[in-house]
């Protein structure tokens, strides 16, 4: 017995809209026309596939097992004929990517590059935020998967992390600070100055939270706390700020001498970058191939990171 797959689309409408009226309306079609579509299929398959109520329509049980089915075959389906247009070099496709700041010139930008000489027609949506946001987003479906520093946020049981790299986090200050007046400044010192801080939730904060408490010194509390690496980087140049954030993030301003990494070994180290992503048994292929691109990525990077000196 081989189902319509024009009565599946019907069926799985009706499923999401909750009625047939509400139904035709998104498919453009008439009630009627939609009803007799129905009764087709549940003639077809000997069983009732909604209950009718007086506010609308449920799933039977029969109704259930043939939504897992049909919204299976709309993938496939769907999946089909990217796969089919990307061969033939006219994909699209959308990705949503969530990530942490850090790994916007690192792997986002040669992602993008890789991905648009491939398939120019793939749209990709970009959100920012701190891990444990990210995170949220990609358990809820927000974002398809996100790049975040190693955080120790829950996650939740069906979402997944992969280690692809490290990068290095610093303790740094504009070059006028006192503190690079010290002959030899310490931990304890870093307790005497201002600092602006990512919030709470973010792999940074977290590291500088345990950097003091691992030496037995309580954190000093931040004078601002923002999520905007440009407030971040805009303040420290401009006052006797102390901050900590990823190298890379501040690179531009090192190479011009307006922010300084502090000269303290302690306060140097390398956080490790997680791919997160729930688990789906089937991926589309605009995903599919910004993964493929984003992990080739990340293995130059690790090799461009190791082959550095010290």
């Amino acid at each position: 017995m081989l189902l319509n797959h024009r009565e599946l689309r019907v069926f799985l409408s009706i499923t999401h809209a909750g009625s047939i009226n509400a139904a035709a309306e998104v498919m453009g079609m008439t009630q009627p026309a939609l009803s007799r579509s129905l009764r087709r299929l549940e003639a077809t398959l000997g069983a009732a596939l909604f209950e009718r109520h007086p506010h609308g329509m449920t799933l039977t049980p029969f109704g259930e097992t043939l939504r897992r089915h049909a919204e299976m075959v709309e993938f496939e389906t769907s999946r089909v004929v990217e796969e089919i247009r990307m061969l033939n070099g006219a994909a699209s496709g959308f990705v949503r990517v969530g990530l942490v700041p850090s790994a916007v010139s690192t792997l986002l930008q040669p992602t993008l590059a890789a991905v648009n000489a491939k398939a120019p027609q793939i749209q990709v949506q970009v959100i920012e935020g701190a891990g444990d946001a990210m995170l949220a987003a990609v358990a809820t479906g927000s974002v398809d998967f996100a790049l975040i520093g190693s955080i120790t946020a829950d996650i939740a049981p069906d979402v997944s992390v992969t280690p692809i790299g490290t990068e290095e986090v610093c303790v740094a200050a504009r070059p006028g600070h006192p503190l690079f007046r010290l002959e030899a400044p310490t931990l304890e010192d870093l307790t005497r100055y201002r600092w602006v801080l990512p919030e709470k939730g973010n792999a940074i904060w977290v590291g500088f939270d345990g950097l003091f408490r691992r030496n037995g010194l309580e954190p000093p509390r931040p004078v601002v706390a923002t999520n905007s690496i440009h407030t971040i980087k805009s303040i420290v140049c401009a006052e006797d700020y102390l901050t900590m954030m990823t190298r890379v993030i501040f690179a531009p301003e090192e190479a011009r001498d307006l922010i300084r990494p502090v000269p303290l070994p302690q306060a140097h180290w390398h956080r490790e970058i997680v791919l997160a992503r729930r688990y789906r048994p089937q991926v589309m292929p605009a995903e599919k191939l910004f993964l493929d691109e984003l992990m080739r990525e990340a293995r130059h990077f690790g090799e461009a990171a190791a082959a550095m000196p010290g």
